[in-house]
């Protein structure tokens, strides 16, 4: 449809927006201005569409919507579009024609072109988009009230929903707790007698065990002290006896342990041979004492390296061997060990322990591997004993997937015997059991090396060990950091051996030191902490490399050969996680594993190192003890650091563990709460050591 520029000229001259502008001037905007029409339902344009023109409505409906949301409708005569004229950018709303319509479209560039000398056009314009929008304001706002209290019905509607949901369920737990509990009760009733008689046995042998320590520690000074010949009777059988009952007491405790479900096996590289040699130096006195002959049989074909629990195999082995050594008078004891079968990763072991002593009968061997069970009351008053090391064998025997039996002759002997399935290791030998080259160690012949370290038990390992494997070696000790400083600045080393933690100056900044002057000189970290922070502090402040303590010789002098021929990456290797043992023998078993490992067996230094552990504990565990109750905790943790490696060395993982506890419990200035309890516990287990430690002595 056209329409002449006067007509609409005339039209546009009877709205309000054009009211007050001439005819003639109406005639130009005309001219400039689009005719458009638009079908009912069709839009003229959306929301977010580009806006550059004004529409003026001259025949016809549009509405003005949001999505289905419809705003205003406006007819003929009026306009909209009209913000485009302020800012070519989105539309705010899209516009659709309602029926068919006829637009007059009037562009922003022509609009202010036509009309710049006539403001009162734009000044309608704006207050008329003012109006809408204040329309528009408060319809939203409308809007958003009511839907906010339609949100706060929904939420009161659902809070009480879920109090009552909350109600029904605290309902059903209060029901379920009194269920439970009267469920607990009841069990509990069903078990206490069982239960009591754990706890009894399990308190028994802890509250008695302190006592009874105290006791053999006291006989054992006063025999120190040279007493009279009449004296020396007396208290030497207060010591069998006092021995005597820290047996019972130990087996009182594993039969205890066993019971609850609470003994489990390690799985580690264990080597026959060397459990059979612990238990013939632990039981040959025995046997020399009695003029019986103590015969071991291991068949040559059994792996050299298997995968079990040697503690707990040894354990078994000396019961029995110990019992056929008891109840034998005249002739021999034999322990033999024979290869049934052998098939992929897996070896089938016969263990037999056979005696020429007195014998069973049929009922009496029926009876013999039951708790607190001997053959005869006969047997309990001439013999002694507890009747618990056979059924603490069976049991023991039956975690290995074992059983054991008995075949008995009064006057004619016995034979114990068991078969056991344990794994072949990989290994060639049992970790610290590595021979060294002798190459190497000629390689190292006469080398200067400067050992600084303030524990003196860590200082005569690390001397001996040096002095006894390199040809020639020269070893100078320094007792901390600075002395290490002073001497490596008047005397020339090819090695040195550094502790970390020392007093006067650590080892780090020693190290630290040395490297202003000395880059080249290996130094080699001795720590008892090898996680990945301490290690890397040690390479950080110019270290060469590191040996964790306790040290083995096969890493000991293979790390000292690596730093002396510059083999870096061997030595800056991190450790993947906190070196510490597994194995935690029972309190009063002594394992010796580390330390035969260390001195390749040689019994003198065996000997000298746990004479020097006893030492080093008589003195400072009185120490430990004044300053917990003086309150000087930083001494208490040097106290504890120092002796904290001979536990491990002497075979005390467990004590070990417990001390590093303690000192890195005190190391951030802070006093914990079970702090007394932690260093009671430390006391007792030291305590412990020291005594099973002096029995060993004096049986060896």
């Amino acid at each position: 449809m056209k329409i002449s520029p006067d007509t609409l000229a005339e039209l546009f001259q009877q709205m309000d927006l054009f009211g007050s502008i001439p005819l003639a001037v109406l005639a130009r905007l005309a001219a400039h201005s689009k005719i458009q029409k638009v079908r009912a339902g069709e839009a003229v344009f959306h929301k977010n569409d580009t806006g550059n023109a004004l529409f003026v409505i001259l025949e016809g409906e549009v509405k003005v919507h949001d999505a289905d949301f419809v705003v205003a409708k406006q007819t003929a005569g009026s306009f909209f579009g009209e913000l485009a004229l302020l800012d070519e950018g989105p539309r705010s709303m899209s516009i659709s024609a309602t029926m068919d319509t006829l637009l007059a479209v009037i562009g922003r560039a022509e609009f202010y072109t036509v009309l710049k000398d006539y403001p009162a056009a734009m000044q309608t314009v704006v207050g008329l988009l003012t109006r809408r929008l204040r329309l528009q304001t408060d319809k939203l706002v409308d809007q958003l009230r009511r839907r906010e209290e339609e949100l706060t019905r929904l939420v009161e509607a659902r809070t009480a929903e879920v109090m009552q949901q909350k109600e029904e369920a605290e309902r059903q737990r209060a029901q379920a707790e009194t269920e439970k509990k009267e469920a607990q009760f009841q069990r509990q009733r069903a078990e206490q007698s069982e239960r009591f008689k754990q706890q009894f046995l399990a308190n028994m042998s802890h509250e008695l065990r302190t006592p009874m320590n105290a006791v053999m520690g006291m006989t054992h000074i006063l025999l120190l002290k040279q007493p009279r010949e009449d004296q020396l009777k007396y208290l030497n059988s207060v010591m069998r006896s006092s021995k005597n009952l820290l047996v019972i007491l130990n087996e009182i405790l594993d039969i205890s342990k066993i019971e609850a479900g609470k003994m489990e096996l390690e799985h580690t590289d264990l080597s026959l041979e060397n459990v059979l040699e612990q238990v013939v130096a632990t039981l040959g006195y025995r046997a020399e004492e009695k003029g019986i002959a103590l015969i071991t049989d291991c068949d040559p074909g059994i792996p050299p390296v298997l995968v079990g629990d040697p503690v707990r195999l040894q354990q078994i082995l000396l019961n029995l061997t110990g019992n056929a050594i008891k109840f034998t008078e005249k002739g021999e004891v034999v322990l033999r060990v024979q290869l049934r079968n052998r098939k992929d990763s897996l070896c089938r072991l016969l263990f037999s322990v056979r005696d020429t002593g007195i014998g069973m009968t049929p009922e009496q061997t029926a009876v013999v591997f039951e708790s607190f069970r001997q053959a005869s009351s006969d047997t309990t008053r001439k013999y002694g004993g507890t009747g618990l090391g056979l059924s603490i064998s069976k049991h023991l025997v039956t975690l290995f997937g074992g059983d054991i039996s008995v075949e008995s002759e009064p006057g004619k002997g016995s034979v114990f015997h068991f078969e056991i399935e344990l794994g072949i290791s990989t290994n060639t030998a049992v970790a610290g059991q590595e021979t060294l080259s002798p190459d190497m160690l000629d390689a190292m012949k006469g080398i200067r090396v400067l050992v600084a370290e303030d524990n003196q038990y860590n200082l005569i390992v690390a001397t001996e060990t040096l002095e006894l494997k390199i040809p020639e070696v020269r070893v100078t000790a320094a007792l901390n950091g600075l002395e290490a400083l002073e001497k490596c600045n008047t005397e020339q080393f090819d090695l040195i051996l550094m502790d970390v933690h020392m007093p006067v100056m650590d080892g780090l900044e020693a190290t630290r030191r040395i490297r202003e002057t000395n880059k080249n000189i290996p130094i080699l970290a001795l720590t008892a902490s090898v996680i990945k922070s301490e290690v890397q502090s040690c390479l950080d402040c110019g270290m060469t490399g590191w040996i964790p303590k306790p040290f083995r010789d096969s890493e000991f002098f293979g790390k000292i050969y690596n730093a002396l021929h510059g083999n870096k990456e061997v030595l800056l290797e991190l450790p993947e996680e906190e070196a510490t043992e597994t194995m935690a023998p029972s309190a009063g078993m002594i394992n010796l594993r580390f330390l035969e490992e260390l001195t390749g067996g040689n019994r003198a230094r065996i000997r000298k190192y746990i004479e020097l552990y006893l030492e080093s504990a008589r003195t400072i565990l009185p120490q430990i003890e004044a300053n917990l109750a003086g309150g000087d905790y930083e001494r208490l943790r040097r106290l504890v650091h120092t002796i904290k490696p001979q536990f491990r060395m002497v075979g005390l993982p467990h004590t070990g563990e417990l001390a590093a506890r303690i000192e890195l419990s005190l190391g951030d200035g802070q006093v914990p709460e079970n702090l007394a309890e932690s260093v009671g516990g430390l006391l007792e287990e030291c305590s412990q050591s020291v005594v099973a430690f002096e029995a060993y002595l004096q049986n060896m």
